[in-house]
C-alpha cells in the first residue's frame, strides 16, 4: 500500500493479540500513540489493513473522524474502501463501515461463546497452558518448534507425583515438607522452562514448587472423577468414559474426556486438611495490615552456619515473627524480628541465627529518626532539586546567625554594648532567625509534604499517627536497619524498666 501510494513508512504500530472491539475492553497503548502522533503531525498519511483494524467501536470511530478533519488527511486501507472523512458523504460511508465492524465483533463474540459452551458440554479441553499430569507428547511441530501434546492423555510420571502429594497430604505432611522434598528431587511444575511475563519483564520459569501452588494444584477440580448424580441425562458429556475428570465452565460441571485422578471424597478430604490448618492463625479471613514498623528494611547482620556459605555474611531480610514464652507470670507473647530460614519453595533464605525484640528495635530506631529530622542534612535532602541551593544557603545563614547571637551575648557581657543597643541588635538577629526558619519550613520536599510530615512537633504527633504513616516517614531517611548478632549481656535499655537490649548491635544505614 505504501509503495502504491508513493509514501515512506515512518513508523509501524503493532497490536498483535489485542482486540479493537469495545466488547473486549483491551487497553490499546499502540492505538492511542498512533492517534496522538497523527494529530500532532508526526506522519502525514495513516495506513491500516482494514477499518476494523483501527477500531470496531462506534465511539472510537468518531475520534478517527475528528482526527481526519483536524489534519485534513483520511486513512488509507489495504482491504477496505477509502473514505474521504472531510466530506459528509465520506463520513456517512465510514460510519456505516464502523457499524458493520462493531456488529461483526459482536457476532464473533456470540459464536465464540456458543462454541466454548458446546465444547464444555462435550467435555473437551478449554485450551491454554496444559494442566499438570496431562498433555502426553505425541509428536513435534517443526514450524512452531514445539512438542505436540494430547491434552486427554496422562503423563504417568506426573500422575505418580500427584498421587504421592495426595497420600502425603492425607497422612499429615505439611505443604512445606512436600515442596521442599520435591524441589530437592528435581520434580518441576508444568511451567518449567516456559517464558513468564511479569510487569513487562520476561523470565524463564524454573518450575519450582512452593507453598500455595501445591495446594492449588492438588485441589484443581479437573482431577475429580465426575459424579453424574442430578446431572441432565441428555447432556452429551455423559457419553465420555465414566472415569472421566471434571470439565468446568463458569458455574457448570461436565464429565471430561480426560481421565480423572481423585475421587470426590479424596478431594474433599484434602481440602479439609488444607483449610483446617488455617484455624491456627488468628488473622485468617481478615484484612492483613502492617503490624511491624520496620517491615521490609530490617537486614540480618549474622553469618551463615552449616551450609556451603558458612562464615559469609548473611544479609537476609528479617521478618516479624512473634513467639510465646513461659514465664513465672504465665505465657507471654513477644514481638520479634527474626532472620527467616526457609522460603515458600523450601530453599534457604537466611542464616536464621539472629533474633531481636521488635518493640526495643522500633523504639530505638524511632528515637534516632526523630533526632535525625532535626538535622540540617535531612532538611537539605528532603528539599526539591530546584530548592537545594536556597536550602543550603538558609542552613548556612542560620548557623552564622546562631554564632552571631552568641558573640553578641559575649560582647554584651564584656560591656562592649550598652543595654539598649544590645536589645536592638539581638531583636534584629532573632527576626532574621525566625524569617530563615519560616522559609526553611516552606522548602520541605514534595514527598515529605505528601506524607504530611510536620516541620515541627513531629514527636507530638508520632504516637497517635498510624503505623503506615510512621513507616513512610522512617523510609524517608532510613535505607535499612542491620541487626548484628550478640547478646545484651544483662543490659537494660533505655532504663531499668526497659528491655534486655543493646542498641550498639543495631546499625542504621541512613539515606540522608
Amino acid at each position: 500500500m505504501a509503495a502504491r501510494l508513493g509514501v515512506i513508512v515512518q513508523k509501524v504500530y503493532v497490536e498483535n493479540d489485542i482486540s479493537a472491539s469495545a466488547i473486549a475492553g483491551s487497553e490499546r497503548q499502540e492505538f492511542d500513540e498512533f492517534m496522538h502522533d497523527w494529530q500532532r503531525g508526526a506522519f502525514k498519511v495513516p495506513l491500516a489493513y482494514t477499518t476494523g483494524r483501527l477500531t470496531r467501536d462506534n465511539i472510537v470511530a468518531e475520534r478517527v473522524i475528528a482526527a481526519a478533519r483536524q489534519t485534513g488527511i483520511s486513512p488509507y486501507y489495504v482491504a477496505s474502501p477509502w473514505c474521504d472523512l472531510n466530506t459528509a458523504a465520506g463520513r456517512r460511508m465510514y460510519r456505516s463501515l464502523a457499524v458493520n465492524d462493531t456488529g461483526e465483533a459482536e457476532d464473533i463474540q456470540e459464536r465464540v461463546q456458543r462454541k466454548k459452551l458446546e465444547d464444555a458440554r462435550e467435555g473437551k479441553a478449554a485450551g491454554g497452558p496444559r494442566t499438570y499430569g496431562y498433555g502426553l507428547v505425541i509428536g513435534y511441530d517443526p514450524v512452531k518448534k514445539k512438542d505436540i501434546r494430547d491434552p486427554y492423555q496422562v503423563i504417568d510420571e506426573e500422575v505418580a507425583v500427584l498421587q504421592e502429594g495426595k497420600r502425603r497430604t492425607l497422612a499429615g505432611d505439611s505443604q512445606f515438607t512436600i515442596v521442599r522434598d520435591w524441589n530437592a528431587r528435581g520434580i518441576t511444575t508444568s511451567k518449567a522452562g516456559q517464558k513468564v511475563k511479569h510487569k513487562g519483564n520476561v523470565t524463564i520459569c524454573d518450575g519450582r514448587w512452593d507453598v500455595g501452588r501445591l495446594k492449588r494444584t492438588l485441589l484443581n477440580e479437573c482431577y475429580i472423577i465426575f459424579d453424574p448424580t442430578s446431572h441432565p441425562t441428555d447432556c452429551p458429556c455423559l457419553q465420555n468414559p465414566e472415569t472421566g475428570g471434571t470439565r468446568i465452565h463458569h458455574t457448570e460441571r461436565h464429565r471430561a474426556k480426560w481421565p480423572g485422578l481423585f475421587t470426590r471424597a479424596e478431594h474433599d478430604s484434602m481440602a479439609t486438611v488444607f483449610n483446617g490448618r488455617n484455624v491456627y492463625w488468628s488473622n485468617v479471613g481478615q484484612v492483613k495490615a502492617r503490624t511491624y514498623l520496620l517491615s521490609g528494611i530490617v537486614e540480618c547482620g549474622g553469618t551463615w552456619r552449616n551450609t556451603e556459605k558458612k562464615g559469609s555474611y548473611c544479609g537476609g531480610q528479617m521478618y516479624g515473627q512473634g513467639k510465646v514464652y513461659d514465664t513465672k507470670k504465665g505465657r507471654v507473647y513477644q514481638r520479634r524480628y527474626a532472620c527467616k530460614k526457609w522460603d515458600r519453595d523450601g530453599s534457604r533464605l537466611g542464616c536464621s541465627t539472629v533474633f531481636r525484640i521488635a518493640d526495643a528495635v522500633e523504639a530505638y530506631v524511632t528515637e534516632q529518626v526523630l533526632f535525625r529530622f532535626d538535622s540540617p542534612e535531612v532538611l537539605r535532602a528532603l528539599t526539591p532539586a530546584d530548592n537545594e541551593e536556597r536550602m543550603a544557603q538558609l542552613v548556612q545563614d542560620l548557623a552564622e546567625l546562631q554564632v552571631r547571637r552568641e558573640q553578641l551575648a559575649a560582647e554584651y557581657a564584656r560591656k562592649e554594648h550598652d543595654k539598649d543597643d544590645y536589645r536592638v541588635m539581638m531583636k534584629a538577629i532573632k527576626n532574621d532567625i525566625e524569617a530563615a526558619e519560616s522559609e526553611k519550613k516552606q522548602l520541605l520536599s514534595t514527598k515529605a509534604k505528601s506524607l504530611a510530615v510536620p516541620t515541627s512537633g513531629l514527636r507530638e504527633v508520632w504516637d497517635t499517627a498510624s503505623i503506615e504513616w510512621r513507616a513512610s516517614v522512617v523510609t524517608l531517611v532510613v535505607e535499612r536497619v542491620i541487626i548484628h548478632p550478640g547478646r545484651p549481656v544483662r543490659k537494660m535499655w533505655p532504663n531499668k524498666n526497659g528491655w534486655w537490649f543493646d542498641p550498639d548491635l543495631v546499625e542504621i544505614v541512613w539515606l540522608h
